[in-house]
């Protein structure tokens, strides 16, 4: 059966591509925010926008009242090739064996399927009756900023059914606390006559910082960092890498000097061949040319700057039963000259010693770093009330039982649930692979399925 007969005319699959064409880049949600509004308008339903620009749409009924939970914002990558205006234009989709894809781009799978399912939930006539509160959240992508903000107290319900997970298979009851650091440079600049050179480093894989993080994927802004720290006397003129702090960079380029007598081609040839044995990156392109600079740091400053660069924890650094529980991420290098820092971890204690040994290392090196809004980690015992009917609930509709996990990602749920005491929450979604890259797909049986399952399951928690 083709993609067409079995998904075309689904509410779900309507309502997702109508989203991939509403422009929502974090920081940009004031298009997303005016389309659920009209679509709340448009179905009678209740609706309500906070402080923070969260909008909370309610459907009326009897029973215990569910929240569901998504965030509107999505990560805007595109391949190296490709440049793309995720402000104003719509993402352009099409479907390949049952994948949906977006071209060069970022599809916003990653929640745009979960919001999707959610729309579904409020409109579908099967569920009338049930008493829905859907909670739409600004900017989780960088920093969970919109559950973070919104008021204490503003749902009724206490129960929590947050879908923002990517298997189908799983039913998640935890997710690790995390935060993002800023270290910002300003080193003074200076002439600088020596010779000057480029690098360029393109073709990474990328990938979610917690998902991919010990999967053998290259950090671009640490290759050229560790290129650079082996030419002695160099001086970085220009350094810019990455996307977002919860991407892996799979881009960065470094402009720099050093004296005439530095062997840039054979350190670079000698650190390319190294490097490509220690990653599974096979699409890798690393490009050394003559540059062109007027200034840059001294020779000390950018030794500095490396050092700390190149010694900052990054990738998976312990485990537990249920994968990652602590790693980190240089995520971006960009302006003049902010490094940005991803750590997570399920332990608390662990992320905040993490936290605290990262700001030194760049407090140390002449950075000004900010002490950051660190959000805590979340973990549902696995006796209570709302797993336990969730995986019967998810046995009935799938004839199977769910794996249950703690996801290293980071969720919305351990903020939400802070903010009003007594609530059980879960996390639950289709299935997407390369969720925060240029090669995210989501699997549109499993759209599907999943709404059936989140059906049911809203009405056996309503009873």
């Amino acid at each position: 059966m083709s993609w067409k007969t079995e998904y075309e005319g689904t509410d779900e699959l309507r309502f997702f591509e109508e989203l991939t064409r509403v422009p929502r880049p974090s920081r940009h949600m004031d298009r997303i925010r005016e389309y659920l509004l009209g679509f709340a308008d448009a179905h009678g339903l209740e609706h309500e926008v906070d402080e923070a620009g969260n909008v909370l749409v309610r459907r009326r009924g009897t029973g215990r009242t569910i929240v569901l939970q998504g965030h509107m914002d999505i990560v805007a990558t595109t391949t190296s090739d490709h440049s793309f205006d995720f402000v104003n234009l719509p993402l352009e989709t099409y479907v390949e064996n049952g994948w949906i894809h977006a071209r060069n781009t970022t599809l916003g799978g990653d929640d745009g399927g979960r919001l999707a399912l959610m729309m579904c939930a409020l409109s579908d006539p099967s569920l009338e009756g049930a008493d829905l509160e859907c909670l739409f959240t600004v900017d989780e992508e960088i920093g969970l900023v919109g559950a973070g903000r919104m008021r204490s107290g503003w749902l009724r319900g206490r129960v929590l059914v947050n879908l923002d997970s990517e298997d189908v298979n799983e039913i998640t009851i935890g997710s690790a606390g995390s935060t993002d650091i800023v270290a910002s440079f300003s080193y003074p600049r200076s002439e600088d006559p020596d010779v000057a050179y480029s690098v360029e480093v393109e073709g990474l894989r990328g990938g979610h910082s917690a998902m991919e993080i010990d999967k053998r994927r290259g950090n671009a802004i640490l290759m050229v960092a560790d290129l650079l720290r082996r030419m002695k006397g160099a001086r970085i003129s220009e350094i810019r890498g990455g996307s977002a702090s919860n991407v892996i960079p799979m881009t960065a380029s470094v402009t720099f000097t050093v004296p005439s007598r530095t062997d840039v081609d054979g350190i670079f040839d000698a650190y390319t061949s190294e490097y490509l044995s220690l990653v599974d990156e096979p699409g890798l392109v690393v490009s050394l040319r003559q540059g062109t600079c007027q200034d840059a740091w001294s020779a000390q400053d950018t030794s500095d700057f490396l050092e700390a660069l190149c010694t900052c924890p990054n990738g998976a650094m312990e485990f537990d039963e249920y994968g990652v529980m602590t790693s980190s991420n240089i995520g971006v290098v960009e302006g003049d000259c902010n490094v940005v820092i991803k750590p997570r971890s399920s332990d608390y204690g662990r992320l905040l010693s993490l936290v605290d040994g990262i700001r030194a290392l760049f407090e140390r090196a002449g950075a000004v770093v900010p002490v950051p809004e660190v959000f805590p980690a979340w973990k549902e015992s696995q006796d209570s009330g709302l797993v336990a009917t969730a995986s019967r609930v998810y046995r009935e509709c799938f004839g199977r039982e769910p794996r249950i996990v703690v996801t290293h990602g980071g969720l919305e749920s351990s903020t939400i649930k802070s903010k009003h005491p007594g609530m059980e929450a879960i996390s639950i979604g289709p299935t997407i692979l390369g969720a925060h890259t240029p090669d995210e797909c989501m699997d549109l049986r499993t759209l599907t399925e999943m709404k059936r399952y989140l059906f049911r399951l809203i009405e056996v928690l309503s009873s």
